[in-house]
């Protein structure tokens, strides 16, 4: 039985999450707990106005932390493993969903918050609220917060998920298939000894779709590691493509390997690993990185800008 109290908070009114989020934090406080709130900053302004400067208490803003969802998880790994290295008991109150983000990031949200139950599935004993704003977000996005979820909190306390369901495998973590790119994109194909000529490509293409020299940099370094990736793990060859979405610009890479970790690219790589580092290094450099993988093969997309409606 896992020991990580995980809960959805399905609040109807910036008053309940205001009163539910203090009515946690003083829970914890009063029993010797230390606790990170990582929530949009509109939110964060209302928790702090609640609890005042409590010891004890630290604030970080989610938009900017979990921009890319597949960020989050290791922000929460090295809260707990420094709060437990204090000998306290780690809470969290994250907020990765929040009324304007796109259909895309929230799929990718979704797939984040069923992955913190393998995340943490064997950790000591600790608590996370996830606030949802029922009264603001698609009835839909509501439904599978319950699927995601051990347990969900309102005012009137916390109950069990009838609807939770309890694991999720690389299957279900790396599941669907990405919509057909646009007719504009453009593509090359590479081998082990093409990765000058790859990042040489998303250059050029990333200046010529807008980004600043910063960004495409950025999106240079993030296309080279996971083409590295596929020389490596995918069969030694793969198929890139870029094109313009949204308003940012998009980078895909398709080889015939497969992903075997659901929590790839979300946990800093081992000291001394060799592998490991590319997806790792990409989630931190992008705005949302994607992952589909079957026994068909793999497919990462990485946007610099963030997705929208």
């Amino acid at each position: 039985m896992s020991h990580f109290r995980h809960q959805a908070l399905l609040y109807e009114s910036q008053d309940e999450l205001a009163a539910v989020a203090a009515s946690f934090i003083e829970e914890g406080l009063t029993a010797g707990d230390a606790v990170l709130v990582a929530v949009p900053e509109r939110n964060r302004l209302l928790v702090r106005s609640e609890v005042g400067e409590a010891e004890g208490v630290r604030f970080i803003d989610m938009e900017e932390v979990g921009r890319n969802p597949a960020r989050i998880i290791s922000v929460w790994e090295r809260f707990v493993t420094e709060t437990l290295g204090r000998g306290r008991t780690p809470r969290g109150i994250g907020e990765p969903i929040w009324p304007g983000r796109g259909e895309v990031e929230i799929d990718e949200c979704e797939r984040h918050e069923a992955l913190l139950n393998v995340a943490f599935d064997r950790s000591p004993p600790w608590a996370l609220l996830c606030p949802y704003d029922a009264a603001r977000l698609p009835g839909a996005v509501i439904e599978r917060a319950a699927h995601t979820h051990p347990q969900i909190a309102t005012s009137a306390g916390a109950a069990p998920s009838g609807r939770y369901s309890p694991s999720i495998g690389p299957e279900a973590a790396f599941a669907g298939a990405f919509p057909a790119p646009p007719p504009s994109a453009e593509g090359v194909s590479f081998g082990q000894a093409d990765l000058a000529a790859v990042r040489n490509f998303v250059s050029e293409r990333a200046l010529r779709l807008g980004l600043d020299l910063g960004r495409a940099a950025d999106l240079v370094t993030a296309a080279n590691e996971v083409a590295t990736n596929s020389i490596r793990h995918g069969g030694g060859a793969g198929t890139l493509r870029t094109w313009r979405e949204n308003g940012g610009v998009v980078c895909e890479v398709r080889d015939a390997g497969r992903f075997t970790d659901p929590l790839s690219g979300r946990r800093f790589p081992p000291v001394g690993e060799p592998d490991g580092r590319g997806l790792w290094i990409a989630n931190h450099l992008c705005d949302l990185v994607q992952v589909r993988s079957s026994a068909a093969g793999s497919a990462v997309r990485v946007w610099m800008g963030q997705p929208a409606e």
